[in-house]
């Protein structure tokens, strides 16, 4: 009797087992089934393609920090300096923290401060890209790559659901000049420049993770040690000239993403 008792148990384990592991597993947390909502499926490293044209740069909107807003100010993009393709705050720059996720830009179509969320669902662009580094590159370079993929993913996971046909892409962060001035970043112009090629590796490693087109635009404007070209310094070692600009632009047109659809 005892035997056919233990023969019972260890039957009635083994189908246990068996149905629980052939059951599908509930999802560990909300967190877990949305973290990745944002990834696209496209290759990451954009290469080179046939000079997509003005109307593919007329189709993109640009965020990012004061580098970024010189887009605007040197009046290279379709409708110069008036143009409605940069967003920025009031400000006129971002730095790449946990909040920039929930940040307010002026909204060019109606010149009013509102959510990020909402200016991307208000306009629906066809694509968007962000570029970070400068500003957080210390900070960030203490906190390490997780926290600096983290604000990221943040940020384009609320785009994205703002606006889920946009393709969001990633450019990497612009080089200093070798002569700027590091003092208030109590670094030196060499050290600096290596956290932005840090901040470009795991920029391009976040690119691969989540399936988002990459532009290395930077690579058209260092110089042969890997600095901001002399001819592209706008005077600060930092900021860009328009003539920068236009090279950035035309890299970016020549690495269309689809080819050039």
């Amino acid at each position: 009797m005892l035997k056919k008792l233990l023969f019972f148990s260890l039957f009635i384990v083994i189908i246990y087992m068996w149905t629980s592991s052939c059951s599908p597993r509930e999802p560990e947390s909300e967190e877990d089934t949305s973290k990745d909502a944002f990834i696209q499926d496209t290759e990451v490293s954009l290469i080179p393609t046939e000079d997509a044209g003005q109307s593919y740069i007329d189709s993109f909107i640009f965020l990012g920090e004061s580098t970024t807003y010189h887009l605007k100010s040197r009046g290279v993009l379709s409708g110069g300096k008036d143009t409605k393709q940069v967003w920025a705050p009031k400000s006129g720059t971002l730095m790449l923290d946990p909040s920039t996720a929930s940040c307010r830009v002026l909204y060019p179509d109606t010149n009013e401060e509102i959510d990020i969320a909402e200016a991307m669902a208000k306009r629906k662009p066809k694509y968007m890209l962000l570029t970070f580094g400068l500003n957080g590159a210390v900070g960030n370079m203490s906190k390490g790559s997780e926290y600096f993929k983290g604000c990221y993913k943040k940020l384009i996971s609320r785009l994205h659901e703002a606006s889920p046909d946009t393709v969001i892409m990633l450019q990497s962060c612009f080089p200093i000049s070798k002569d700027m001035d590091t003092s208030s970043y109590s670094v030196s112009t060499e050290t600096l420049n290596s956290y932005i090629d840090k901040t470009n590796e795991w920029t391009a490693s976040l690119a691969d993770e989540c399936g988002l087109p990459y532009l290395n635009t930077s690579e058209v404007l260092k110089d042969s040690e890997g600095y901001l070209k002399s001819c592209f310094d706008s005077g600060d070692g930092f900021h860009l000239n328009a003539e920068a600009y236009r090279e950035m632009l035309a890299y970016i047109r020549t690495h269309a993403y689809g080819g050039a659809e």
